[in-house]
């Protein structure tokens, strides 16, 4: 019997959806088949990213880790850069534009008024005699100071490099030629004095360079400037190069120790200080070569507990305070007692650190009869501590350093005198041969006007002691 209508339209209806669903569900599953094809092709060529996210993590997170070093900047300035914020500072900045812009005689201004609100700043006459070289040719020197890590340090060095510098370029130069200081700070930074060392290097016109104050900064820098053949002067405590050698000075003490039949001796000495460090290195050795003992050595950084209960017996007091106050110092020396000597004052016996009317104050009373060994050339400096020219030309005291430095600088311009290619440089400067030692005695003298009154003993030298 024939089939019904309405059942074969039905069951052709129920065979076109089936036909439907199955091609959906083939569509589908092709669909899903190409994905993953295409996926698995893509992640084999990292082309989604996936395969290679967790490197690309690990590279971002290496770079914000460890990114790239930032070069600093040599900041070699001859008057175009300020190292040394001061008072006058808004003066000086307008001196520093001008001298950028190659305007040397609104620089000369600017510089001058800066000096008239600030005369103590170093910064401001060097700058200032660079621009009143202005094109000239000139011969070059370069000066690192420690501006960022010890500001009172480049100051004190600055001021005897720009006294000299004054002083010579007023005379009309080296033979006609002016002296011109190029200043940096290295910051205590090896790579940036490496920097600086090279810059300096490869200028035709710098002749020779004093500074790197510090041990690291030196030492990374004295090999660029020996391959360059460009003579150089260590400012560093461990240089032993700014200064004469601290033996002379320690042997004259013990010389004078001994002459006045003491046998005994005490060092006070900063266990944070370089140069108080080099100090007390050789002043054993020099108390035992006139038979003397050195029966304690006490840090001024770290004074013992029990000092006072357990004072080491003792007829001289050593010092070299180094960073250390002064108040510590005599206070520490005032917790032993010395019966072996006169009773109305301590003998003291010192160096050049002492050699300044502002640390002799601070001693009050107890400088009196203190002795004194200072190297000839600190003494005879017009930069020295006692010195009417420097308290003139800054208006205010200078030290030791500033002597030294304004020695070093004035040995380079005599060896230029004697020989302008700068060859005999380095000789000059590393002669130290036969250096004298002054013994001076201080007494307190209201009338002078220091304070003090320092009365010479004699002279040490290599061929012995000559009395005043």
């Amino acid at each position: 019997m024939a089939p019904k209508i309405e059942d074969s339209v039905h069951t052709t209806e129920q065979e076109i959806n089936q036909d439907l669903f199955n091609i959906k569900v083939f569509l589908v599953s092709a669909g899903i088949l190409g994905l993953a094809f295409l996926g698995l092709t893509w992640l084999s060529r990292g082309e989604l990213g996936i395969s290679n996210s967790r490197q690309r993590t690990e590279s971002i997170q290496t770079e914000l880790l460890d990114p790239e070093p930032e070069v600093p900047t040599t900041n070699l300035s001859q008057g175009q850069q300020i190292l040394r914020p001061t008072s006058a500072m808004p003066l000086k900045e307008d001196g520093a534009q001008a001298m950028a812009a190659g305007d040397y005689k609104a620089a000369i201004t600017a510089f001058e008024n800066a000096r008239t609100v600030d005369k103590s700043d170093p910064e401001v006459l060097v700058y200032l005699n660079n621009a009143r070289i202005g094109e000239q040719d000139a011969h070059g020197l370069g000066v690192v100071v420690p501006v960022d890590t010890d500001p009172a340090t480049a100051t004190s060095i600055l001021r005897g490099v720009a006294q000299a510098q004054d002083e010579i370029n007023q005379a009309g130069g080296i033979q006609g030629k002016p002296l011109r200081i190029f200043l940096a700070d290295d910051q205590g930074d090896v790579v940036l004095a490496e920097k600086i060392a090279t810059e300096l290097s490869q200028s035709p016109d710098v002749v020779g360079v004093l500074g790197h104050y510090g041990a690291d900064t030196t030492q990374a820098s004295t090999d660029i400037y020996a391959d360059a053949a460009l003579p150089f002067v260590s400012t560093s405590p461990d240089g032993d190069t700014l200064l004469p050698s601290d033996l002379p000075v320690a042997e004259a003490l013990a010389f004078y120790m001994d002459k006045l039949n003491h046998k005994s001796a005490v060092l006070f000495y900063d266990g944070n200080s370089t140069s108080s460090q080099t100090f007390r290195t050789k002043c054993k050795p020099a108390l035992e070569k006139v038979q003397g003992t050195m029966t304690a050595e006490i840090n001024l950084a770290d004074i013992p507990e029990d000092l006072a209960d357990n004072p080491p017996e003792t007829e001289i007091f050593l010092l070299s305070p180094g960073n250390s106050p002064l108040k510590t110092a005599t206070e520490s020396i005032e917790l032993i007692p010395n019966d072996k000597v006169d009773h109305f004052y301590r003998h003291i016996f010192g160096g050049h650190e002492l050699f300044h009317p502002e640390v002799l104050e601070l001693f009050g009373s107890m400088a009196t009869g203190t002795i004194l060994a200072v190297p000839d050339s600190i003494y005879q400096s017009a930069a020295s501590p006692f010195s009417e020219t420097a308290r003139s030309l800054w208006e205010t005291s200078v030290d030791w350093k500033t002597s030294a430095s304004y020695n070093k600088v004035n040995s380079i311009i005599a060896a230029l005198e004697q020989d302008p290619t700068g060859q005999t440089i380095q000789q000059v400067l590393d002669d130290k041969s036969n250096e004298a030692v002054r013994l001076l005695r201080v007494q307190v003298n209201p009338e002078t006007a220091t304070g003090y009154e320092l009365r010479p003993i004699g002279t040490m030298t290599d061929n012995g002691f000559s009395p005043n």
